[in-house]
């Protein structure tokens, strides 16, 4: 740890811009990022291209074909999450792989993704089986930053997370605009109680951010798109139970049965709430084989001490776990853990969205499909009766919290999936109103916490010639010089934008003093995603 420690503050030094300026800068690029987050990387064709071109023989390249064929199919598994059919077909792979003789660097590609496959199992035993390929990498293997960081995701999974840290910042270090290693990186250091590098690290993300921005607003010369703030359709966004928030809200210490308040039941009770925040760890992780296997440890520790109430909480995220694996399986077992769920869990916002979530993902999996059109069958007793509790859900969420926009999106979604357009549209109408709200007076942090677009508001200052330019332009906060051409005879002028706000309330002030300076034309501008809107 030392040694990650010394690394990240080499690293942190060879960022230049002050922190400062930093502080507020828009976080759009990075805020829809999970820790975590990986997609296999198939990549075949680099697996020959890597190979010691010298001594590639007409058997060899016939046995790596061979190979590829099981290689790909194991991809298409891994890609499913159905990891033990992944390993199954990445050994038929290697065995073809190994009659070929390719070489070390060859075989990287193979390795990484056979040591992923191994480890998201989340069987103990394949974890030994996933470090000894990752033994086997060479330093080629994290080259390429993509594949470094699923490597750094592996190691992770096998229980390095130093190992891990270390690749991440490497990544950064060739690659500062690799904002997923960041998100990960925090997230490793905050789950080790290492805030004091998880901060610095969030820190390096928002100057690297800084620059990009920045970057994209003068090299794109700020071009519009036709959407305005206040006239965008709504359609919704389809519920996501992969990219759920795991809560970890809900003391179950306070949900003891009677008589079960003795020495050795709490014994028992700590026993099963470790394994509880274990479970969830590997659930915000995505690892959700490995947080299925503690939670129902913690379930099955708990159950005789704990009551039902309290036992929501375990079931809940369970049912999560399954859901968010896709398999044919994870329908039976989160009906399992859904059936004895009861109201009280409904009281917080979080969880209460949360579960909107997964009851809509129940109903889904459980609604048969059409293969001839597509359509699934909503009216069966089960999908109809669990979309029926997650329409109630999403509107209690909606009535705790009237600020947290995905909750109306899903709705919107499930209501226009339903062919409810009435209730969509009215539903939009108010989804557009809070967005304004939350944007007009909110700071970016409850923006973020409410899982809004993040909007950059800034002002423009005018165009200016040599001679006419202000003469203390440049001492505004955050100025940006964007260059254009004025006229028939290609007269040099710039425009001047300055200013980052996150609510339309502080950029109105701003402008107001701006006025008062003497900038009497100047506009509100917007932006999101680097890109500006009219507004």
């Amino acid at each position: 740890m030392r040694y990650i420690t010394s690394l990240l503050l080499t690293l942190f030094t060879t960022f230049s811009v002050s922190i400062v300026s930093a502080n507020n800068t828009d976080t759009s690029y990075t805020d829809h990022l999970m820790p975590f987050d990986w997609n296999p990387i198939s990549e075949v064709e680099k697996i020959l291209e890597n190979a010691d071109q010298k001594k590639l023989t007409r058997r060899s390249k016939d046995q790596a074909n061979k190979a590829s064929v099981h290689y790909l199919n194991a991809i298409d598994f891994m890609q499913k999450e159905e990891y033990p059919d992944a390993v199954s077909e990445f050994e038929l792979a290697m065995k073809r792989y190994k009659r070929a003789k390719l070489g070390a660097d060859a075989m990287n590609y193979v390795n990484i993704n056979m040591a992923l496959a191994y480890a998201k199992t989340g069987e103990n035993k394949n974890i030994s089986k996933a470090k000894r390929f990752l033994d086997l990498l060479t330093k080629k293997a994290t080259s390429d930053n993509k594949w470094a960081y699923n490597t750094a995701i592996a190691y992770n999974l096998i229980g390095n997370a130093n190992e891990a840290a270390e690749i991440l910042s490497e990544i950064i270090k060739k690659d500062r605009y690799f904002f997923q290693a960041y998100v990960t990186l925090e997230e490793i250091y905050r789950l080790g109680d290492n805030n004091k590098s998880a901060d610095k690290v969030k820190k390096m993300m928002i100057i690297a951010e800084e620059k990009l921005i920045n970057k994209n607003s003068k090299s794109s010369n700020n071009t519009k798109t036709n959407q305005n703030l206040n006239n965008i359709t709504e359609i919704g966004k389809k519920p996501d139970i992969k990219n759920l928030n795991a809560s970890k809200k809900g003391k179950i210490i306070n949900y003891i049965k009677d008589g079960k308040d003795d020495e050795k039941s709490q014994s028992k009770i700590e026993a099963g709430i470790n394994e509880y925040k274990k479970g969830v760890n590997f659930l915000r992780k995505k690892d959700f084989i490995s947080a299925q296997t503690h939670l129902k440890n913690s379930e099955k520790k708990l159950k005789r001490y704990i009551n039902e109430d309290g036992l929501n909480f375990v079931r809940g995220n369970l049912a999560i776990a399954y859901l968010a694996t896709k398999s044919k399986k994870a329908k039976g077992q989160a009906n399992r853990y859904l059936r004895p769920i009861t109201s009280n869990l409904f009281k917080e916002h979080r969880w209460t969205y949360n579960m909107a979530v997964t009851y809509y993902e129940f109903a889904y999996v459980s609604a048969r499909l059409n293969k001839k059109d597509g359509t699934r069958k909503w009216s069966s007793s089960k999908p109809a009766e669990s979309l029926k509790q997650s329409i109630k859900l999403f509107k209690k969420s909606i009535n705790l919290d009237k600020f947290y926009l995905p909750a109306y999106e899903n709705l919107i979604y499930i209501y226009r999936e339903q062919e409810e357009n009435d209730k969509a549209d009215k539903l939009a109408k108010k989804l557009k109103k809070k967005r304004l709200e939350l944007i007009t007076s909110y700071s970016k942090e409850d923006q973020i916490k409410n899982k809004g677009e993040i909007y950059i508001f800034r002002l423009n200052l005018g165009t200016f010639g040599k001679f006419d330019t202000p003469a203390y332009i440049k001492d505004e906060n955050h100025i940006i010089a964007v260059p254009v051409e004025d006229g028939l005879n290609s007269v040099k002028r710039t425009t001047y934008i300055s200013g980052k706000f996150y609510n339309l309330n502080d950029v109105k002030k701003y402008q107001e003093t701006m006025i008062g300076k003497g900038y009497s034309n100047t506009f509100i501008v917007a932006y999101k995603d680097g890109e500006e809107f009219d507004f």
